[in-house]
């Protein structure tokens, strides 16, 4: 008995784990050269790491001072051309917003932001946000 009920956590611990391994596997890593924001949060221009942590999860994290913040996404479309990782922001004016991951498998689209809905509601011409997209590497 007392077998049986230790090679079930071993296996529900072994089994998590790897789930763990496999998620880190989507990482991409890009040095962003602006300020920008995610959901209410601002980050500051920096090297960052962007993986998903769950399904509907990604986690961007600061690489010089290891700070991070989670963010809810939605599915996309990959990149076009395998082997491609991307990152891809909203830009109005000097202002930044992440809004999609990709690589040639998958993507993830993230969230329009309270401020950015502000800012697209301001604006004077139907189309002012103008898209970067900034390379990553895995």
């Amino acid at each position: 008995m007392k077998s049986s009920v230790l090679r079930t956590l071993v296996t529900l611990g072994l089994s998590a784990f790897s789930s763990v391994a496999l998620l880190a596997q989507d990482r991409m890593c890009a040095t962003i050269p602006f300020d920008f924001t995610i959901g209410a949060k601002s980050l500051a221009a920096g090297k960052y790491c962007v993986k998903q942590a769950h399904e509907s999860i990604v986690h961007i994290e600061n690489v010089d001072n290891r700070s991070g913040i989670f963010a809810m996404t939605l599915n996309a479309e990959p990149n076009k051309r395998p082997g491609n990782a991307t990152l891809t922001f909203h830009r109005y004016g000097n202002t930044y917003f992440l809004a999609r991951m990709a690589d040639g498998t998958s993507g993830r689209q993230f969230f329009t932001s309270v401020a950015e809905k502000e800012l697209i509601a301001k604006a004077s011409s139907p189309q002012p946000k103008t898209e970067r997209t900034i390379v990553a590497s895995k």
